[in-house]
């Protein structure tokens, strides 16, 4: 990182940090989804895509932070050559290999918000009970979905290299940046629509078990609904789906956590679709500057707003794992996977025990009683002697959750 200002190195360093954070979470929430069968849904392909431009954000920083002297040289040469070129102007004088790497970024951005709005529309189509009688649609839908996104994508970054497009700075930015923002303007319409039915529903139910009917016949009714309610669970519990039903996935609508993560999409939705435009807004008259300068602009504090740049593209990498990673059936597996690991150094480190001398606390024997599975067994005869209460424990209670 030679080619930095002085005084630029450690922020530089703190984005790169953050960088490889997101890049992490990201490759978490993927292992998540590989784990759970979901390999080819609507939240892994944003995840996909999400990592693609984390990794080229990294190339890019470290190129750019490394040869930053010259690169400034370079662009300011290529932007007195090609202004007022839209692309020039909207790429920050961008070419060859940063180009590239600009472009597959720009590339996973809209085509990240296009998934996000299909799947933010599927869910609410589900939980309205649009696809409930609407079954041959829906299969239609969740295949056009997942096709339809990288080839309007592709479009729009072709439109960009027409001459028509690149001749007027209004027109780039309205090619460049409406499937993005339409996308994300519908997406948080839509996730508001989901929290809020998600709200009602609760209350409704709330009602139902605890308030009082208009018609005076509340005993009856709510034992009915109740009732229903119930034998509906039991229906679900047991296999025997009924014919008409919503396709919400259960990991998405869990208690009180999915109002906190859908209204922290949609804060951060905003925000990008915020820095997205605006950023580019005063590009036009800074860049004019910049062609009637001889030197280009090395200060500190133009090496800080370039730094600090990367940190909006790759904030999905942290956003997209909090808000779709953090369901319940994901966290179980986290636990599960790193207790276990925790477990299997402790007793690397300690050594196993025989169990045969050991008191068994006046529960089951390790040699009768119920049919044990191959992990506990194992977590038995592996434990030190203060944990064997614990183990006998978690396996009385596995199947209260």
């Amino acid at each position: 990182m030679a080619g930095l200002p002085p005084g630029t190195m450690g922020l530089a360093i703190g984005v790169l940090i953050y960088t490889f954070i997101c890049l992490l979470t990201d490759l978490l929430l993927i292992w998540l989804l590989w784990v759970h069968h979901e390999r080819l849904g609507y939240v892994a392909l944003i995840a996909y895509f999400v990592q693609l431009c984390v990794v080229c954000s990294i190339i890019q920083q470290a190129y750019h932070y490394t040869y930053y002297t010259d690169i400034a040289w370079e662009q300011l040469d290529y932007i007195k050559a090609n202004y007022p070129n839209a692309e020039v102007i909207f790429k920050n004088g961008n070419f060859g290999f940063l180009l590239v790497l600009s472009n597959i970024r720009f590339f996973c951005y809209i085509i990240e918000s296009t998934y996000l709005l299909t799947y933010t529309l599927h869910i609410a189509m589900s939980i309205y009970g649009i696809w409930a009688t609407h079954r041959r649609a829906e299969r239609i839908y969740a295949v056009l979905s997942k096709i339809l996104p990288p080839i309007l994508t592709g479009t729009t970054i072709g439109l960009e290299y027409t001459t028509a497009v690149q001749n007027s700075w209004v027109v780039y930015m309205i090619v460049a940046n409406i499937q993005a923002v339409v996308s994300c303007a519908l997406s948080i319409v839509l996730i508001a629509m989901i929290v809020w039915k998600y709200i009602d529903s609760k209350n409704l139910w709330k009602n139902i078990r605890t308030g009082p009917m208009l018609d005076g016949s509340s005993v009856t009714w709510k034992a009915w609904i109740l009732k229903t309610w119930k034998s509906r669970q039991s229906n679900s519990e047991s296999g025997h789906t009924p014919k008409v039903q919503d396709h919400v996935p259960k990991s998405l609508l869990n208690k009180n956590w999915l109002v906190f993560r859908l209204s922290f999409a949609i804060v951060l939705i905003t925000g990008f679709i915020l820095a997205t435009v605006l950023v580019h807004l005063p590009t036009p008259s800074l860049m004019g500057h910049q062609v009637k300068a001889s030197d280009p602009d090395l200060s500190a504090a133009q090496a800080r707003t370039s730094i600090v740049g990367y940190i909006y593209g790759v904030t999905p990498g942290l956003a997209i794992p909090i808000v779709f990673g953090l369901t319940r059936p994901f966290r179980q597996t986290i636990y599960k996977t790193f207790r276990q690991t925790a477990e299997g150094r402790r007793v690397r480190e300690i050594g196993p025990v025989a169990p045969a001398s050991e008191p068994h606390y006046g529960l089951v024997s390790c040699h009768g009683g119920p049919d044990w599975s191959d992990e506990t067994k194992e977590g038995w005869l592996n434990a030190r002697h203060k944990d064997f209460y614990k183990i006998s424990i978690r396996t009385n209670i596995r199947d209260f959750g």
